[in-house]
């Protein structure tokens, strides 16, 4: 049974001010305060709703960290070695070559423990390249870009964290039964990922 309309209102409401709040954050402070970021608040948005799709489990962070931030190094590595197949086999092979290498590299990961929340390293593989490429950071190497790019991810890790942790406070205040805490996309995402809690 999932909550009522009545008792999952607040919970959409404090989603609501979260997300508010991080595009003050990405499109006011950071861009004002740290030189030459522009508001990339898409890119919170990204690890924030990974962070439920893969069962919002503290227990699961560290996945969701190296997933994070490998499909980052990923996305440098891939500009880095992509200069270097292009002078072996030219043009138009060398980047589906290099994409190639990546994504082989990064599903082969799924046959680990720590490192295989592959969803994770292919939104932030195609997010890095959206950052670098859509001049979210003018001026900065493609390694500061990547610097950038993975403190707006890790930003939203922690959007998802408190999200989920003041969602069940404020279930725990309102004296919703666990049982009615659900709704039809965590009795699904419990059902898809439930073999990988």
């Amino acid at each position: 049974m999932q909550p009522s309309f009545n008792k999952w209102l607040p919970i959409a409401l404090m989603i609501g001010v979260l997300a508010g709040f991080s595009v003050w954050l990405t499109v006011g402070w950071l861009s004002v305060n740290i030189a030459g970021w522009l508001g990339a608040v898409w890119a919170l948005f990204i690890s924030w709703g990974l962070y439920f799709a893969g069962g919002a489990k503290l227990s699961r962070l560290h996945k969701y960290f190296f997933g994070l931030t490998g499909g980052i190094v990923f996305g440098w590595l891939t500009l880095l070695v992509y200069g270097w197949i292009l002078a072996y086999v030219g043009d138009p092979w060398a980047l589906p070559l290099t994409v190639f290498l990546a994504a082989t590299s990064i599903v082969l990961l799924e046959l680990t423990d720590w490192f295989e929340y592959a969803p994770a390293y292919f939104l932030t593989y195609a997010g890095y390249f959206a950052f670098v490429f859509g001049n979210f950071a003018p001026g900065a190497t493609v390694e500061m870009a990547a610097i950038y790019f993975w403190i707006l991810i890790m930003i939203g890790v922690g959007f998802g964290i408190v999200s989920a942790v003041v969602k069940d406070k404020m279930f725990d205040w309102m004296r919703v039964p666990k049982s009615q805490r659900q709704t039809v996309f965590d009795r699904e995402n419990r059902g898809m990922y439930g073999l990988m809690q």
